[in-house]
């Protein structure tokens, strides 16, 4: 396939796409291009911040070029927009470092010692133990200092959150005392869009796998749970193409010393801008959502108090005897999974076998699932894709841990009663999203529009109906909690959960797990065997359950069913057995 073709010829899922669309790909596909054109440098043994911002833009460009090669692949349609939400929150932080990186860069230390400390956190209330935590902590040995326990780590502030930066850009623009920065401004006006609130809403659906999530891949031609529908396509590439742009800006102020000689930086961002601008023009004349016809004021009061900070746990900090050597493998989880892989594709549910209309979340559940789990499996062993992986298998992870708590319930009513909560839940956050949109400059009915179903769809129980004094539903925790109960350490299953986080979230710890250093060569975009060990042990058992849980609902219950859900469990079983000794937690 040439580089340049993005004909629908050139994509495996063989749906046609309009003019539009097409135009739109040819743009995605010129930035990603452009981009890749870039060299990287980085500097061994010098400040810890220094190599931790130049691992930013090659981790972020790997995340769009993942995300660009997705499109019409025909799975993993909702993977896509998390990794376009991840990218969205890398935009934020490094618009924020750009506007001031000689004291704002400093501050990825802070927030590596801050994961650190979560994790460790983590571990402490859920008995949870992981004898191998330096290696999760300091993957990469003999780049820089990782132990975090000098005095600059100590005293580094930590980059504020995704929620405090959208609300600083949204009611504050650029800051009044940054340094006059063309490059940055042009590339800030870019994330100017009416709705933009409600639209990062509509990607960490997707990002956190849930049914609103998964409906972004709910279209009248494509496979259900697969393929992304066109509008929700738009927004995902715009937003991470507006994200990949901000971090290669932000990291070119934050370490301007590492950008390569041989290229013309001026007319290189020049020439990014250009293009990203393309793509945000393409995409809106799909999406709508235009740039407001006024300029915004504050759009929502902030909180002036700061973050409260834990007591540093003792094993967040490291000192260079606690560093253990790059020897992990995981290639007896590798195997254990592609036999479960093989299993799960071995007999398929047919929801319209007795020609009557079927439940459009079981399918949705269903569907997701198989194509989250395809998503793991056909990119974890390819280069530069295995981010991929690790952004389905966290999807995977969550919506298991949501559908085990509704199974839970001990009688018929409170099961019945749980999945009541569910549904509510997410008819309100579908109206928040919409509340959003429409207070944010965008008309009601277009907003209606970006999260309509297809029109083959029955809407049996209005959007909004939703009971006054509902009972929200539980937190992630408390949920991954009970799908734990079963194994040594039911508390594993959270810890697990933070680990995959650190790559979807774009931290400094989840930078360094995407990378190897061999023989003083640092090989970007290769997964840690720790990292890969956990993702297709989380893939496996979270698609397990949703497969199994789905297709007894789509098949009436039916003993093929039941029998398929245990093998995949049996095997699912197998596959954790093995990467326990790669992951070391249970």
């Amino acid at each position: 396939m040439r580089k340049k073709d993005t004909s629908d010829a050139s994509r495996p899922d063989g749906r046609r796409s309009s003019t539009e669309t097409l135009h739109l790909r040819a743009a995605t596909r010129a930035l990603r291009l452009h981009l890749d054109e870039l060299p990287v440098d980085f500097h061994f043994w010098g400040p810890g911040d220094q190599f931790l911002a130049e691992c930013a833009f090659p981790f972020a460009r790997q995340r769009y070029d993942c995300a660009e090669s997705m499109i019409g692949a025909g799975f993993g349609g909702t993977v896509l927009g998390s990794l376009a939400r991840s990218l969205f929150d890398d935009g934020l932080r490094w618009l924020w470092i750009g506007d001031d990186p000689t004291n704002r860069r400093v501050a990825l230390l802070g927030s590596m010692l801050e994961e650190r400390n979560r994790v460790c956190m983590t571990l402490e209330s859920n008995d949870a133990s992981c004898p191998i935590l330096p290696r999760w902590f300091a993957p990469l040995v003999g780049v820089t200092d990782l132990t975090g326990a000098s005095e600059t780590w100590l005293r580094a502030p930590a980059v504020p959150d995704q929620a405090t930066l959208l609300d600083a850009f949204l009611s504050e623009g650029r800051p009044i005392d940054a340094a006059q920065d063309e490059v940055l401004d042009a590339a800030r006006g870019l994330l100017d869009i009416a709705g933009l609130r409600g639209a990062v809403m509509v990607l960490s659906h997707a990002g956190h796998g849930n049914l609103l999530g998964t409906q972004s891949s709910f279209t009248e031609g494509g496979g259900i749970g697969h393929d992304l529908r066109p509008d929700h396509e738009a927004l995902y590439m715009q937003v991470a193409a507006v994200g990949v742009t901000l971090t290669l800006i932000g990291v070119s102020r934050a370490v301007p010393e590492s950008w390569p000689n041989e290229v013309p930086q001026h007319s290189f961002l020049d020439k990014t801008l250009r293009l990203t601008t393309e793509v945000v023009h393409a995409a809106t004349v799909i999406h709508g959502l235009r740039t407001p016809k006024v300029p915004r004021t504050v759009a929502r009061r902030r909180s002036s108090r700061p973050r409260p900070t834990p007591l540093l746990r003792p094993a967040a900090l490291l000192s260079p005897d606690d560093y253990l050597p790059d020897v992990n493998s995981a290639d007896e989880v590798i195997d254990a999974a592609k036999r479960y892989y093989e299993a799960a594709r071995s007999w398929i549910a047919d929801p319209w076998h007795e020609d009557q209309p079927a439940n459009m979340a079981s399918i949705l559940t269903y569907g997701g699932a198989h194509s989250a789990l395809q998503a793991v499996m056909s990119t974890y062993d390819q280069p530069g894709s295995a981010v991929i992986a690790v952004f389905a298998a966290r999807m995977l992870l969550e919506e298991a841990a949501r559908f085990k708590w509704m199974i839970e319930g001990r009688t018929e009513d409170e099961i019945r009663l749980r999945f009541k909560q569910f549904f509510e839940d997410q008819r309100v956050r579908r109206k928040k999203v919409l509340d959003e949109l429409s207070g944010d400059g965008v008309a009601r009915a277009k907003a209606e529009r970006l999260l309509a179903l297809p029109s083959n769809v029955t809407v049996i129980t209005p959007h909004d109906n939703i009971s006054k004094g509902r009972k929200p539903m539980p937190s992630i925790e408390k949920m991954l909690a009970v799908m734990g109960e079963p194994y040594p350490e039911p508390g594993w299953l959270n810890v697990a959960y933070s680990l995959l986080s650190q790559v979807t979230h774009s931290t400094p710890i989840g930078h360094l797990h995407m990378a190897s250093f061999q023989r003083g060569i640092l090989h970007a975009n290769e997964i840690s065997a720790e990292m890969l060990g956990l993702t297709l042990d989380s893939a496996c058992l979270g698609s397990a359950l949703l497969i199994g849980i789905s297709a007894s609902f789509l098949s009436g219950g039916s003993q093929e069913a039941r029998d398929h859900s245990l093998s995949l469990h049996q095997l699912a079983y197998d596959v954790h057995n093995q990467a326990r000794l790669v992951h070391g937690l249970d």
